[in-house]
């Protein structure tokens, strides 16, 4: 008995208090049972029951050793680290005293079928939400029950999970894992919950997503689910967005799960009834009061009662209502025909900076607030000014590189892509950036200035234009064109799951790995994208809008400027009075660049978002360089310098205020524009 109260415990025997033990979901499914809130039966294989695995299979010194090696910046040690803990886990024999209990407590449950979550005892805290970092089961049966276990085990060492607990700053605090196995509810009706509403941050609305069938479906992205807004105070439903749902996810015989077609009345009709609405909202607010913080809540109804499957902490809610204007920020680069799978591979090393990435009308633009530009400012000065720091970046900058085209290489010959080395593939080329972004005019331009007195700084920044270039070079491989490596990938991920690569460019990362688990998204969800999408990160946290929510989120952060004379950042002197050409071209352009540089006349004014090595004909042509981005050691201030030709950048957005053909007088000694026409 003793081993049993040390290792398993049902959920009645937990509670709020219980998170080291049972985690963050199991203390709060125990919680909940504590105030009579129906939660599926179930127990809790506690964290000690995942230590006493370590200790009795000797594993525990081995995985920390393993650990040690990691250094976060450099995705290839957490990959390597991850592959040789979890292959150790799964490895090893569980200790008969674990494996019999879990058997003897799973048999007391008198089911078929249960849910098995990972649940770390860091999990679902306010300040550091686990949602999607570990794993989940559902539909599991006696035959797998205890290999499931040890994944959920292993989960807690999987490459987005170990960098997770880096950039957290978790990795120096004890971690563990219990495992939740929790009764399968074949649910009628199923979705989530928000106990505060996620865009608005309105504290007296709070949201429910409905739909048929199993919750898995909701969550996974595969079907629309109707919407209901409540307002808490007078209980009233302020808004319904009913949507058609043609199928419905059910409990598969044998395990897993199957699609079941919906009758066409049934497709049609307003998922759950407006009391049935109300009762639920009620059951939300209650758990919410009993928590004392916002959640979030997975629900699912069976023959006429509510059950919570679980519950946790809102983690995407700023302090205050997310209202932020352009005025507070610095514009650092904007391209057309951004797909948002590219924009959510590459924001990963763009958290610590808390910026912004807006997409409207095909075009994406990316901020930076000006409090974080002086910060980074300040590195780039630290960086340039100091002979062995510099170096160590140049050479791990190479190493990246060179590491990357193997995978690349190796990836992109094969009929088929295994999970594993797709996520490597999205991590390498994530790691772009934690190098190409210290090139830029928001790191560099201090020490350009600093380099006036400095000669160990002058002397790195001799090095930077060829140091941009290769990386702007390696950029294009990887990501824009039809012949990168990202739009190879997506072609063999075409064939591999039956999606086309259109689609599969406004898929997030996360989506596209969920493939493998047999998950996609709906058309809806991509023609939202296609509209409109924000990445808002506040303070390290990653809060997406898409649709008309991400209209209205850049309608109110966007702050239109007068166009009777724009100001920017002389880059060369000088005066120039001619017709404006304006190049625009990004992602879905990029192929096209050649014939947009010949529609260019010698002795027009180049007007652009920033240039690089690809357009540098059109640099050869213009009689004057203007561009949106800064940077004193840009590849525009440097080709002006080479060519004698006057040059401002830093005009944030004149390739919108400006249209080709446009008599511009350009003043490139007081840094000055005028539009004459």
């Amino acid at each position: 008995m003793q081993i049993v109260m040390e290792l398993l415990r049902n959920f009645e025997q937990l509670n709020k208090n219980d998170v080291f033990l049972a985690g963050g979901k199991g203390a709060s499914l125990g919680e909940m049972i504590q105030v009579g809130i129906s939660v599926p039966p179930g127990f809790v294989i506690l964290s000690t029951a995942f230590e006493k695995f370590l200790e009795k299979t000797d594993l525990n010194i081995e995985i920390d050793s393993i650990l040690h090696s990691v250094n976060h910046k450099k995705t290839h040690t957490i990959e390597n680290a991850s592959e040789k803990i979890k292959a150790l886990i799964l490895g090893a024999e569980m200790p008969g005293n674990i494996s019999e209990e879990i058997q003897k407590f799973f048999k007391n449950l008198n089911t078929k079928y249960v849910a098995i979550r990972s649940s770390a005892t860091a999990e679902d805290s306010a300040s550091a939400a686990w949602a999607g970092q570990l794993e989940s089961y559902l539909n599991t049966i006696e035959e797998n029950l205890l290999e499931n276990v040890k994944k959920c085990w292993a989960s807690l060492f999987t490459p987005r999970a170990i960098f997770y607990r880096f950039e957290k700053d978790l990795h120096k605090q004890k971690i563990s894992v219990a495992v939740v196995v929790q009764k399968m509810v074949e649910s009628e009706m199923s979705g989530v919950a928000f106990s505060v509403h996620p865009i608005t941050q309105d504290k007296n609305q709070l949201i429910i997503e409905a739909g048929f069938g199993l919750g898995e479906a909701i969550v996974a992205g595969h079907i629309t689910p109707d919407s209901y807004v409540v307002e808490k105070t007078e209980w009233r439903i302020l808004d319904k967005n009913i949507n058609f749902q043609k199928k419905m996810l059910v409990v598969a015989d044998g395990g897993g799960s199957k699609w079941q077609e919906l009758t066409e009345k049934q497709s049609k009709r307003q998922v759950l009834f407006d009391s049935e609405i109300l009762d639920l909202a009620k059951l939300i607010v209650k758990i919410e009061r009993r928590f004392g913080f916002p959640v979030d809540v997975e629900w699912a109804k069976k023959t006429d009662k509510f059950y919570v499957l679980q519950s946790r902490p809102i983690t995407t809610l700023a302090t205050q209502r997310v209202q932020e204007m352009s005025t507070e920020y610095v514009r650092i680069f904007e391209s057309t025909g951004m797909p948002f799978l590219i924009n959510s591979i590459t924001i990963e090393h763009y958290k610590p900076l808390n910026a912004v990435a807006i997409f409207r009308d095909n075009l994406w633009t990316t901020y930076l607030p000006k409090k974080v530009q002086a910060e980074t400012l300040k590195y780039g000065i630290e960086l340039f000014g100091h002979k062995n720091k510099f170096m160590q970046y140049v050479k791990d900058f190479e190493e990246y590189k060179k590491r990357s085209i193997k995978l690349f290489d190796d990836v992109c010959s094969r009929e088929k892509i295994f999970r594993n080395d797709l996520e490597n593939f999205f991590n390498l080329i994530s790691e772009l950036w934690l190098y190409y972004r210290k090139t830029e005019f928001f790191y560099v331009d201090d020490a350009y200035r600093k380099s006036q007195q400095d000669k160990t700084t002058a002397k790195n920044l001799r090095h930077l234009e060829e140091i941009k270039n290769s990386g702007r070079g390696h950029l294009n491989k990887m990501i824009f064109g039809d012949t990168s490596y990202l739009s190879k990938a997506l072609k063999i991920l075409s064939k591999q799951f039956e999606i086309s690569p259109d689609n599969l460019f406004w898929y997030s990362k996360d989506e596209v790995m969920g493939l493998y688990e047999k998950k996609s998204i709906d058309e809806m969800k991509i023609r939202n994208r296609k509209f409109a999408y924000v990445f808002l990160i506040k303070n390290g946290t990653l809060i997406t809008f898409q649709g008309e929510q991400a209209k209205d989120f850049i309608s109110s952060f966007i702050v239109e400027v007068s166009k009777d004379e724009i100001r920017g950042i002389v880059a060369n002197p000088g005066k120039v009075r001619a017709k404006a050409k304006v190049m625009k071209y990004g992602a879905d352009t990029f192929d096209k660049v050649s014939q947009i540089i010949k529609k260019m006349k010698n002795g027009d004014i180049l007007v652009a978002e920033t240039t690089s090595p690809e357009i540098i004909a059109a640099c050869k042509k213009a009689s004057a360089i203007l561009t949106n981005q800064g940077g004193l050691l840009s590849h525009a201030a440097i080709v002006s310098r080479e060519l004698n030709i006057p040059c401002i950048v830093g005009l944030n957005n004149i390739t919108h205020l400006v249209s080709d053909g446009d008599i511009l007088d350009v003043d490139a000694i007081n840094g000055t524009v005028r539009i004459l026409k």
